[in-house]
């Protein structure tokens, strides 16, 4: 449990050197020019301690965007008779960076990479802020980038390593997707389902919506006014609006890449910046100053509507994964803490080694904030929750070789219930990447083949059975096709009609 220090505000628990060297903080919010919109991070919220007021994720609409044929119908029960027999690690091991990028403001979609996460600043003294109010999606990518959600990670991944070996690499996914599995697994999930295709030797996992444009209905509390106020986009990161993350590990006998949003990052003390309040101000100028700062940031995300291709810019800098952390903010008044149970498994998934957890008086004054070393935490659920992650493990390559063993390699995954479905993509299906993207990380993985002479032939796929069909057909270009009579009813989400 988290103890005081000093009189402090700030609450601190498992004391490590980047959270110690955080006790200070910019006060002077009028610095932060250029802070970029902080939308779409919709797992933090107010509410009280133990249920955030919103409302749940919509049901997957399956009339708007049917289903495609059945493959498999998986159940819990199967998975845990198979782990019973399985032998495959249970543990997260040879966890790597991989690769940044921050998404930018503005019209075009545009990614700054390496990017930056935003940094931890706290106020040296609690101001109370206003309760959110804005436009939040609920998948940012998505959001920013209809036509191709997954391609800004790869594009980060190639152009910080242009010989990322493709070819080592069994699952990309992003915390969503892979935090709906462990749901399910754990016997909690909600309806959900995502998009599946096989690129490569790879199986990419896409979120998927019922439209990019969802937004989260009825927020309440502080969970986007409070990390406007208590952390900040520095220099080199000005007009950011969020930081995504990729790392790779190896998990269940599998190579994984996983995309995530990172919240923050807590700086070291050679790179604190220790703003003090001005000595001739009272304490209300003070307080005008910073409420004035925050009346001029905006905390609503900017969907993009344009049809234009990646912008790519360099800037930031790679930042440790021990220094990253996972945010939320909760009411106080009721004096209860927050019930860890509901956010370690996705911490686990994303291997965040940091947690801050912000307790309000229920009108936006933050008294108890704690900045908690948490990796503990994470090895302890890891080991009592074993039954739960082989079974993880298992469905995970169930799902992966029912996808390459697919003569198309374009799936989805869908739950609704106790049973999760694989099933073939409705229609023409929807590819995760460009084509050229796709033929980019699919070379790099035949290239890796061709230099092992005791592999057969391969298909071009990287491969021996393995074959997209007719590509031609599939994949041509938007003037062979005619989106102009999509409409709200009727759109796909393929990410490239007018609507």
């Amino acid at each position: 449990m988290a103890t005081s220090r000093g009189g402090s505000n700030l609450h601190w628990r498992n004391s490590n050197p980047a959270t110690d060297s955080i006790r200070g903080g910019s006060a002077q919010r009028g610095i932060r020019g250029g802070r970029g919109s902080r939308g779409g991070r919709g797992g933090r919220g107010g509410g009280n301690a133990s249920t955030p007021k919103r409302d749940p994720p919509p049901e997957p609409d399956i009339v708007a965007h049917p289903l495609g044929e059945l493959l498999q119908t998986i159940r819990i029960s199967d998975l845990s008779l198979e782990a019973i027999k399985t032998s495959k690690p249970t543990d997260i091991t040879d966890l790597k960076y991989v690769a940044s990028y921050n998404w930018m403001e503005g019209d075009a979609p545009t990614i700054m990479i390496p990017g930056k996460p935003p940094a931890w600043t706290p106020l040296k003294q609690p101001l109370r802020l206003k309760e959110d109010a804005g436009t939040y999606f609920r998948d940012p990518n998505g959001a920013q980038y209809p036509r191709y959600p997954a391609e800004p990670a790869v594009q980060a991944i190639l152009n910080s390593n242009p010989t990322f070996p493709t070819s080592e690499i069994d699952i990309f996914a992003c915390g969503s997707t892979m935090g709906n599995l462990l749901r399910f697994v754990r016997a909690s999930s909600k309806a959900f389902r995502f998009s599946v295709e096989v690129v490569g030797k790879t199986v990419f996992f896409v979120r998927k919506e019922n439209s990019p444009k969802e937004v989260i209905e009825n927020i309440h509390g502080f969970g986007h006014s409070f990390p406007e106020a208590y952390t900040t986009w520095e220099e080199d990161t000005k007009g950011s609006s969020s930081h995504q993350r990729i790392v790779q590990y190896n998990f269940g006998g599998l190579v994984c890449v996983m995309r995530f949003e990172c919240d923050g990052y807590l700086r070291d003390g050679t790179n604190q910046v220790d703003q003090k309040l001005s000595s001739s101000a009272t304490s209300d100028e003070n307080d005008n100053i910073i409420v004035q700062a925050l009346k001029n940031t905006s905390v609503s995300h900017v969907f993009s509507t344009t049809d234009e291709s990646l912008s790519i810019k360099t800037g930031g800098n790679e930042v440790h994964q021990q220094s990253i952390f996972d945010l939320k903010t909760r009411s106080g008044k009721y004096k209860r803490d927050i019930d860890m149970s509901d956010f370690l498994p996705v911490l686990w998934l994303k291997q965040i080694p940091n947690f801050i957890i912000a307790y309000h008086d229920g009108a936006g004054l933050f008294r108890d904030i704690r900045v908690q070393d948490i990796r503990n935490d994470l090895r302890v659920w890891g080991q009592e929750h074993k039954d739960d992650i082989q079974q993880l493990a298992v469905l995970l390559n169930k799902i992966t070789k029912i996808a390459t063993e697919d003569t198309r390699g374009l799936l989805e995954v869908y739950c609704a219930g106790h049973d999760l479905e694989v099933r073939r993509q409705h229609g023409d299906g929807v590819h995760s990447l460009p084509h050229s993207l796709r033929a980019e990380w699919e070379g790099m993985s035949d290239e890796a083949e061709e230099s092992d002479d005791s592999l057969g032939a391969t298909n071009g796929h990287g491969r021996s059975n393995f074959s997209y069909g007719d590509e031609d057909e599939n994949d041509s270009s938007d003037e062979d096709k005619d989106f102009t009579a999509c409409s709200a009813d009727t759109c796909g989400y393929c990410g490239t009609c007018s609507y």
